[in-house]
């Protein structure tokens, strides 16, 4: 078994025996602001929370207020996803990078946390889970691994870009390499982009599906090269949002 693993039920005997109140049955989910010039072009988003409710089930939650309430699964490392959205725009879940936690570095008290930053570690989470159901030859789930330590190694990646921007590495790729054949650092990378020219559809701001990066100020009719990798990015502008990779692109204006 991993010793992280077994330091955090370690963890909970201790606080049982010291006589320190149970561990809650319910969290609330405290949701980061989002960044500033998402608000201003957008409004404020709804949200879809992804988790493991207490009976090891997968729950999905719509939630429209400031904050949740949710039963979580605690006997192991868990993580919550928060997907933002806007339906009055037609931007839905999936289409920005989501907010997230793990469980149990990102309690305090009664309330998960969740930050941009953990976005990327429970993403990461969530698609270990699906390559280890599809390569049942290994036992590298993600309970068992040491997310304090990878927080860790995110943190002093020499990778500056990454430090930056942790979507920029393909997280999918990374887990099936970690179930395959074990983690090793050097799987977490900025993927190889290709130079794209289009020719901008409508005024910025433009943003981004990332939180971490800064609005683009493009003008209608002007030539950008933009450096896309295969999987698809949105790019989100006043007047609707550009689908594109290295591959396709499909401009829809907002209703």
């Amino acid at each position: 078994m991993n010793p992280s693993f077994i330091s955090f039920f370690a963890i909970v005997i201790t606080l049982v025996s010291c006589g320190l109140p149970p561990i809650p049955e319910t969290y609330q989910v405290a949701f980061p602001p989002l960044p500033i010039a998402h608000a201003e072009l957008l409004g404020e988003c709804q949200w879809k929370l992804e988790y493991y409710d207490s009976a090891g089930n997968f729950r999905q939650k719509e939630v429209t207020t400031a904050s949740a309430e949710i039963g979580l699964l605690q006997e192991w490392p868990n993580a919550i996803l928060a997907w933002p959205y806007w339906p009055e725009k037609s931007l839905a879940a999936g289409l920005f990078y989501p907010a997230g936690a793990i469980f149990p570095l990102d309690v305090t008290g009664e309330t998960i946390i969740l930050s941009w930053e953990a976005g990327a570690e429970a993403y990461f989470y969530r698609e270990l889970d699906k390559a280890q159901e599809l390569n049942t030859g290994t036992n590298r789930a993600p309970m068992y691994f040491d997310w304090k330590r990878f927080r860790s190694l995110l943190q002093e990646n020499s990778n500056s870009e990454l430090r930056l921007d942790p979507w920029l590495a393909d997280w999918k790729y990374v887990a099936e390499r970690t179930v395959s054949s074990g983690f090793r650092q050097s799987y977490i990378r900025a993927e190889v982009r290709t130079g794209v020219e289009i020719s901008v559809p409508h005024d910025g701001p433009w943003l981004t599906a990332s939180p971490f990066r800064q609005p683009l100020f493009w003008k209608e009719g002007e030539n950008q090269i933009l450096f896309l990798s295969p999987r698809s990015e949105i790019f989100v502008c006043p007047g609707g949002r550009l689908s594109i990779s290295s591959q396709m692109l499909l401009w829809i204006p907002f209703p």
